[in-house]
Order: C-alpha cells, then sequence, then structure tokens
C-alpha cells in the first residue's frame, strides 16, 4: 500500500483548508497509508489544546484526533514553530513553570530530523 505523508502549514483560521486537509486525510485512509500529519508554521495551531471553539464551530483538534485514532497515524507538531506560538507540552510547561501544557494530547512535538526521517519512507507529500 501506498504511504503518503501530509504537511499542513494553514492557520486553522483558514477553516476552508483546515476543512479540505481533513477531509483529504479520511479519503487518503481509505485507499492508502498515512505515514504522518506533520504540522509546520501556523499550522502548530491545530495542535493548541487550549482552543475553545465558539456554539456551532469545528473543534479541529478534537476533529484531527479522532481521524488519526481511528486510522492510526501520528500528528506531529515541529517543536520549534509551536513553542514560538506558544504551544507547549508537559515537559515545556514544567521547565517553564507553566501550569499546564496547551498541547492537546493527541499531538506528539518532534523536531523536523523526524519529519525528513518518515518522509523518506513516504512515496508522496501533499501540503495544505
Amino acid at each position: 500500500m501506498t504511504t503518503i505523508s501530509v504537511l499542513v502549514t494553514c492557520s486553522p483560521e483558514q477553516i476552508n483548508t483546515s476543512l479540505n486537509a481533513l477531509a483529504y486525510c479520511e479519503a487518503l485512509a481509505q485507499h492508502a497509508t498515512i505515514g504522518q500529519v506533520f504540522f509546520y508554521q501556523q499550522g502548530v495551531l491545530h495542535a493548541n489544546g487550549m482552543i475553545a471553539p465558539g456554539t456551532g464551530d469545528i473543534h479541529l483538534p478534537t476533529r484531527w484526533a479522532t481521524l488519526a485514532n481511528q486510522f492510526k497515524f501520528p500528528l506531529r507538531v515541529c517543536v520549534g514553530a509551536a513553542t514560538k506560538r506558544g504551544i507547549i507540552d508537559q515537559e515545556q510547561a514544567d521547565e517553564l513553570g507553566i501550569c499546564q501544557p496547551t498541547l492537546h494530547s493527541s499531538f506528539e512535538q518532534v523536531g523536523l530530523g523526524e519529519f525528513f526521517s518518515e518522509l523518506h519512507q513516504s512515496s508522496k507529500l501533499v501540503q495544505f
């Protein structure tokens, strides 16, 4: 089966592009293996566990988590880009003396090296 990596650089505020990325991954997972979904630049904001959507709005971190859990692929966030935007994990929160992490529990922070290592195992990269 073909393995494809997905790179998300769009902000969650770009809701149409964000929903297209989710829909693409859902359709893709039916016919191929998703090696990873990597969030970079403004895309790391999809991993913000502190987002509270308004009534009727879509909670993107939960949608990504549900999809990744269903099809068993990792949600990876660039640690450098995330930290610059206030998305931190428990270890960083402890180091900084902050009460709690802001990284949604279904996402993992990794360096660009891990992204590229997995990318070498993929036959294609799709960016949103």
